[in-house]
Parts: C-alpha cells; sequence; structure tokens
C-alpha cells in the first residue's frame, strides 16, 4: 500500500517502512523531500505542482528521484525542445490537464521520449481525446508511454472487468491511502480535500476499519447495477469502470470513447509491439 502524503517532516518522521508519495508546492523542493522520505521509508515518488513545462528549471539533484510532474500546460514548444534532452533523463512523467493546447503537448513530449499523462477531468473533448488515444496505442513511431491509455490498454480484458486505471492518479484505494499533514487516512484525494477520512491517527493505518472502508469503496460499482444507473448498461463499463459517471444524467460521448478505446487495444494486440524509450516508474 502506498501512502500520499505531504512533506512535513512531523508527518513523515512518524512513518516506518512504508512506501511513500510525497508531495511538494514547488520544484525547490523535490530533492529534499525524496530524502526525508527515504531515511527511514520507500520512496515511490515525489508529486509536485508544477509551473509550466517551459518554465521549469531544472536541478541536478533530481536524478535519480521518480518525479510526478502536475503542470498546467506545456508551454512554447520551442522552448520546451531545449529541455527535452535533460527532461529525458530524469525519472519523470509529467501530468497535465485535459485541454486542446496540452493534448497537442502530450503528443509533442511524447515524441520526444518524455513520459506523460492526461488527466480527463470532468466534460473532456471526447473526439479530441479519441485522436491522441490513437496515436498512443497505435502511432507507428516510437514514443514514451502517454497515460492513462497506456496503463487502461495494459490492464484490459475482452471479456471481464478490467484493471482500474485511477491508479495513475493516485485513486486507488486498494493500493493508495492519502494522509493529511495531521496523519489523518483518507480513501482518495478528493475524500481528503473534502475532511471525509476513515481514521484520524497514523495507528488506524493497519486496522479493521480500514480495510473495511477500502472494501466497501471497492465494491460501490455494484450499487450501480442496483441504481439501474446507465453506465451498469453501457458496453464501456468494463474498460471504463464508471469512473466518469460523476455528475452525469445520460452518457455525453465517454460510451463512444471508451467503446471505441476497446476496439483499438484489440487492433494493437495484434500488432508487433514496436520499440519504445526505457520505461520510467509507474504508479
Amino acid at each position: 500500500m502506498k501512502l500520499v502524503c505531504p512533506h512535513e517532516r512531523a508527518l513523515i518522521d512518524r512513518l516506518e517502512g512504508r512506501t511513500v508519495c510525497v508531495r511538494v508546492d514547488a520544484a525547490r523542493d523535490i530533492a529534499a523531500a525524496a530524502a526525508d522520505v527515504r531515511r527511514r521509508n520507500t520512496l515511490s515518488c515525489v508529486i509536485c505542482e508544477s509551473v509550466p513545462i517551459e518554465d521549469i528549471e531544472i536541478e541536478d539533484d533530481w536524478q535519480g528521484v521518480p518525479i510526478a510532474l502536475m503542470a498546467p500546460s506545456v508551454g512554447r514548444f520551442r522552448n520546451v525542445a531545449k529541455k527535452a534532452a535533460a527532461l529525458r533523463k530524469l525519472n519523470l512523467r509529467i501530468y497535465l490537464p485535459c485541454e486542446a493546447d496540452n493534448l497537442t503537448g502530450a503528443r509533442l513530449l511524447a515524441s520526444l521520449g518524455i513520459a506523460v499523462c492526461i488527466d480527463f477531468g470532468a466534460a473532456p473533448d471526447w473526439e479530441a481525446l479519441a485522436d491522441l488515444m490513437t496515436y498512443a496505442l497505435l502511432g507507428p513511431v516510437p514514443h514514451a508511454p502517454i497515460d492513462p491509455f497506456q496503463t487502461i490498454a495494459d490492464g484490459y480484458r475482452q471479456a471481464a472487468r478490467s484493471d482500474d486505471w485511477g491508479r495513475v492518479f493516485f485513486d486507488d484505494p486498494s493500493r493508495t491511502l492519502h494522509l493529511d499533514a495531521e496523519g489523518r487516512i483518507a480513501l482518495s484525494r478528493r475524500d481528503l480535500k473534502a475532511g471525509d477520512f476513515v481514521a484520524c491517527d497514523l495507528s488506524k493505518l493497519d486496522s479493521a476499519e480500514v480495510k473495511h472502508a477500502i472494501e466497501q469503496r471497492l465494491d460501490a460499482w455494484r450499487n450501480l447495477f442496483a441504481e439501474d444507473h446507465f453506465c451498469a448498461r453501457c458496453e464501456a463499463w468494463r474498460i471504463c469502470r464508471a469512473r466518469m459517471c460523476d455528475g452525469k444524467a445520460a452518457p455525453d460521448g465517454c460510451d463512444a470513447f471508451f467503446h471505441e478505446m476497446a476496439e483499438v487495444i484489440e487492433r494493437r494486440r495484434g500488432k508487433p509491439e514496436s520499440n519504445r524509450p526505457a520505461e520510467k516508474w509507474r504508479p
């Protein structure tokens, strides 16, 4: 089980022998946060809220640190291209929100050998995402992985429920729990921000009550069938897993997107695997 926590020394020093994803608010804190975690725990990655990629100042002590760089945008490509060689040397994944310029930027970053992940958000442009998804999975030119498409494809099952690709976004309570600065425990980042905690002390991490809360969350998909929710009738349910259902009274194009993705994955499985750049750390 991975723990996502803020870079608070008082909190981290209370952890022992855990696997930790540590959050920082500024790139200058990446190396220090990694060192603080590694003193008594295993570092999974440093999650950094970042400036646009073109404005990143790459530091030498980032070498050997797995980094999830949460950037608002890529920026002007001519400026990013100057940093491409340095970015490729890092154990780095760049996370971008689903906006038109970022979809183009994600393709360009991947073509440069830089792993990237698109956060779909609440109401994405499904047609634009489908174009990027097809490039990510069927593009003839070698490129770095583009998530969540790569992870979805790797966990896809044709005749059964596919793996939960929420882990790409640190949102899978079977793999990841979230802590606040006080050590209170939540099942997701959203729950943590809402103050919805399953336990209020680190001593409860391995408790029966936390395990029960995880099991309940993992079984929540069954409620969709009991409620006759439209997701339960969707042909693409086994791949989407109803991750996009919040706030919707009907599909908004998500059904067509995930149905098309299933077809693309099937086509991809019939093709020889192209050579890709070396795989970076994975959530």
